[in-house]
């Protein structure tokens, strides 16, 4: 809806007229086909229509503008009377300052502070509306206005519910709410003091078997270093008698390649039947020798 015609001090002009409301335009929007209309005049005329109120040309939400700048220079520029002037507030502003000046307006009505929530009832506060300029006056003798108990208990009350306050009893009742909560408070306490000590003994537990576990670890490295040392000292033993068996190896090849040019000459016959046995004997020995040499290579 738009703003009353009358409300406004000399000639407006048409092209300022909602096409729908046939008011000034409040929040103003515009059609392709260049007619006005207020915001909320044309959203609710294209939820049951699908044309221009005027011309009846197809129109839909998607298509509309915002006013011209020179229309909405002339809107704005338009003297319109306070909505308080029943009230007696005679000021005329611009319709471009008229919020302004209304959300300050002494003449406004408004809800007593001494409220609570937007629904206003007996039980909840003060269902009066008074003018801003007199909300002062009424607030202080506002039957809903809060204060604190005048015998020092430290409740706040209201006027109304002064007459039916009883500093023992709310003293009483305070105390009975404390005492509960302690009572929460206290069985809390228990609780967690328990969970604590039965962490603390799963965690003792659990550093005891951690220590076992490192002890069982270090005494298997320790076992695993002797075995490997045993093994390094066991390894360098080999590796010294199989360097000896190769070292007599060498020596008993020298021994036989000295020996062959002794068999290639032919000496007589005694000589050679004593030589042939002499070193038939040796041959034997050599060959001995050689065979346990090389066996012991091998097994090594």
């Amino acid at each position: 809806m738009g703003y009353d015609l009358e409300r406004f001090v000399g000639y407006v002009n048409e092209d300022l007229l909602c096409c729908v409301c046939r008011d000034v335009l409040e929040r103003p929007l515009q059609a392709p086909c260049e007619h006005a209309y207020c915001s909320a005049c044309i959203s609710s005329w294209l939820v049951h229509h699908r044309s221009c109120p005027e011309d009846r040309l197809p129109l839909d939400v998607g298509s509309l503008k915002p006013l011209f700048r020179y229309m909405r220079n002339d809107l704005n520029r338009l003297q319109i009377h306070c909505i308080n002037a029943g009230q007696g507030c005679e000021v005329v502003s611009s319709l471009e300052s008229l919020h302004t000046h209304e959300d300050e307006c002494e003449f406004a009505f408004i809800p007593c502070s001494n409220t609570d929530g937007e629904y206003i009832c007996y039980h909840c506060g003060c269902p009066v509306q008074v003018e801003r300029r007199g909300l002062e006056a009424h607030l202080s003798e506002c039957n809903f206005r809060s204060r604190e108990c005048p015998n020092g208990c430290g409740h706040i009350l209201l006027s109304v519910s002064q007459s039916q306050h009883n500093c023992v009893a709310e003293l009483r009742a305070e105390v009975e709410m404390l005492r509960c909560m302690l009572c929460k408070v206290d069985e809390m306490r228990r609780e967690m003091e328990s969970r604590l000590d039965s962490q603390r003994r799963h965690m003792v537990q659990k550093e005891s078997q951690l220590k076992n576990e490192v002890e069982e670890l270090k005494d298997q490295l320790s076992r695993v270093m002797c075995d490997m040392r045993t093994l390094l000292g066991a390894e360098r033993l080999r590796r010294q008698e199989l360097a000896e068996a190769e070292l007599e190896k060498r020596e008993l090849l020298e021994l036989l390649r000295d020996l062959q040019p002794t068999r290639s000459q032919h000496p007589t016959e005694p000589t050679r039947h004593h030589e042939g046995v002499r070193k038939g004997g040796t041959r034997s020995l050599t060959l001995d020798c050689i065979k346990r040499k090389t066996q012991e290579v091998t097994v090594i």
